[in-house]
């Protein structure tokens, strides 16, 4: 049996542990950049694990490219990790609704039953289980910023399944057919990036040095990417950083929606 489960701190602690998540998943990118840098001694492989598959050339190609690796790793941990966070507050909300303000508490039968309907839930992707499932009549705020979601999540599982080459499954529209993919259709992918300008001027080589007297000023801005079947997504570990700001974004107006819904649950004004 689970402790009782105390609302909204159960859920507010859930969002903390994403920020806290992304943050290290942002930093798994940054980390590629330092990765490219270093330098194989000798001729020999890196040895520090007593036994290897594969050798100097895989050290060397890894270290090479180490910057668009992690920024993958990056990313696709960082879907993962908002699916599941997404998925415990949908656990939560379905105890909530089971016990309501009532002061019941939680038989082993019924948490059985709400375990395996969330699960089953859980299935049916991020999208579906932030905007329909986890809050059922959601803030334009939230509906605006599910093509966030939904465009990542989908370069998620290309690069996650497909290495990174766009097929027909990655530009096919939700509950359309194979045969109904064009070959001018594409992925197109939304996120925030952070511009930072200086006296109207973008700053886009980092660390800078500002004179003294200028207006630094620093927005977030969308930005598209867009890929064809049969190109090869590739991101950077600065475009991982802006990926995270969106996922961090999205889920404080999830929680923002779910807390509105259950206190109208609960009876809470």
């Amino acid at each position: 049996m689970i402790r009782d489960l105390i609302y909204p701190a159960d859920a507010r602690k859930v969002i903390d542990s994403l920020h806290a998540g992304l943050r290290c998943d942002a930093a798994i990118a940054v980390l590629g950049e330092a990765c490219s840098q270093l330098k194989l001694e000798g001729e020999l492989p890196d040895l520090s694990t007593g036994i290897r598959y594969g050798g100097r050339s895989e050290d060397e190609t890894v270290r090479r490219e180490a910057p668009g690796l992690l920024a993958r790793f990056s990313l696709i941990s960082m879907v993962s990790r908002f699916e599941v966070h997404m998925n415990l507050l949908l656990l939560q909300r379905r105890v909530l609704e089971e016990l309501g303000s009532s002061g019941r508490k939680m038989t082993p039968d019924a948490m059985w039953k709400i375990l395996k309907r969330v699960n089953d839930e859980c299935r049916s992707g991020p999208v579906k289980a932030c905007s329909k499932l986890l809050v059922q009549k959601p803030s334009a705020e939230l509906l605006s910023r599910m093509k966030w979601l939904d465009g990542i999540y989908r370069v998620r599982n290309c690069l996650a399944h497909r290495l990174g080459k766009v097929q027909l499954v990655d530009v096919k529209k939700p509950c359309a057919s194979f045969y109904d993919v064009k070959d001018t259709d594409t992925l197109k992918v939304a996120w925030l990036r952070l511009k930072v300008t200086l006296d109207g001027k973008e700053i886009k080589q980092f660390p800078h040095q500002a004179p003294s007297g200028g207006k630094l000023e620093c927005n977030f801005e969308e930005c598209e990417r867009e890929w064809k079947i049969g190109d090869q997504i590739e991101v950077t570990p600065l475009e991982c950083q802006g990926i995270a700001m969106s996922l961090s974004l999205l889920g404080n107006q999830v929680l923002a929606d779910f807390e509105r819904e259950m206190n109208a649950l609960l009876g809470i004004s």
